[in-house]
């Protein structure tokens, strides 16, 4: 039998290369793996053919997986489709902006930014069915790749996302701004590939690994440092309410912006609060909170509240003075069986270069460890 007849002319599509990369093998090892030539190998990755049957089930057979998590038939595309809500945060209502990934055979869901006033999404809600969520896409070709998903709630997330977008095009990358408690969550569930979480454990007085080991006990995975720096409260330019410790939220006229519940600038004014002896409900606007450091700065910066706890760069991106509360440290978390993905390996390579803690030294965080792996 001659090697073209291991070949039909389908339509398939695939992520042979994404998924021999991650495996670690050259074009020539995979071959020799599967009893096919290295031009083989090339031709099925570039497209230029689709595999037989048996060629695409002995390649299925070198990785492990399913035929359908390396192939797909090629079909118009959806304008419609369904697909799983990621878990993170909870389930938009009908007619939300929502950004779609491609997950296996079908698709999840995860929160757009509403920092970007839903810019970066990629579809709309049209109504919930039995546990799915039927979705309109907007952009078919931002379908075309399965992203590294990023989940954390800070700001130097969505700065490393643009920036390594910029040089290495072919590396795709979501962000989804969300609390730590939550990308821890999503990291053990397998809606993320990466946490970024800044979690104090107040019996331990340390961050982070108490909460990692919680989450993932002996489950292998790495901490990788991304940055040091400061929570405190988000002051009105000149504090004109003259705001000085938490005994002062308490005052008439005073309000506060909180965080929603396993946000660390919630644990944060929760802490002082109680050091203070002052009870939640004297705090006027406790039980209103936001689900970002940005929103926080930004309803401090329009007067919707006088004060809030985020962090201290929020205080320069909007003019506003800055009280410090704590110096914390700022990890990511990675499962070890994903540090082999070529998105997970151009952001750790990425962590390396000077220009990047530039950058972050110059927004007012502290690269001195970025990169680093944590172990204590």
């Amino acid at each position: 039998m001659s090697e073209k007849d291991f070949f039909q002319e389908a339509a398939t599509k695939n992520r042979l290369r994404e998924v021999r990369l991650s495996h670690g093998l050259s074009q020539g090892e995979l071959a020799d793996k599967a009893g096919v030539s290295r031009q083989t190998i090339g031709g099925i990755e570039a497209e230029l053919y689709g595999p037989s049957l048996a060629v695409a089930l002995r390649l299925a057979k070198v990785f492990g997986k399913k035929l359908e998590e390396i192939f797909w038939l090629e079909r118009e595309p959806a304008s419609e489709v369904f697909c799983q809500w990621s878990g993170i945060g909870p389930v938009p209502e009908d007619g939300a902006h929502i950004q779609l990934i491609r997950s296996g055979t079908g698709y999840a869901a995860y929160p757009a930014s509403r920092e970007l006033l839903g810019l970066e999404a990629n579809a709309i809600v049209l109504h919930k069915d039995r546990g799915q969520i039927k979705s309109k896409v907007l952009v078919q070709e931002s379908l075309e790749q399965s992203p590294i998903v990023l989940a954390g709630c800070s700001p130097v997330l969505g700065l490393l996302r643009q920036r390594l977008h910029n040089i290495c095009r072919d590396v795709s990358l979501l962000w989804v701004n969300t609390n730590s408690a939550r990308a821890l969550a999503a990291l053990k569930n397998g809606t993320a590939h990466v946490a970024g979480i800044h979690i104090f454990d107040e019996q331990t007085g340390r961050y982070n690994l108490p909460a990692v080991q919680k989450a993932l006990g002996d489950r292998p995975h790495v901490v990788i440092n991304l940055y040091h720096g400061e929570q405190g409260l988000l002051l009105q330019k000149g504090n004109r309410k003259g705001i000085r410790d938490f005994s002062d939220l308490a005052r008439d006229g005073v309000k506060v912006v909180n965080r929603e519940e396993g946000a660390e600038s919630r644990r944060i004014l929760d802490a002082g609060l109680q050091a203070s002896k002052l009870n939640p409900w004297q705090i006027a606007g406790y039980d209103f909170p936001v689900a970002t450091h940005q929103e926080v700065a930004q309803a401090v910066a329009f007067g919707g509240a006088d004060c809030g706890v985020a962090l201290r760069p929020l205080a320069r991106v909007y003019g506003l003075d800055f009280m410090p509360l704590t110096r914390e440290r700022f990890d990511l978390v990675i499962l070890r069986e994903y540090l082999h993905e070529p998105g997970i390996q151009a952001v750790l390579d990425f962590l390396q270069k000077q220009a990047i803690r530039l950058e972050m030294e110059a927004c007012g965080y502290e690269p001195e460890a970025t990169g680093s792996e944590i172990t204590c």
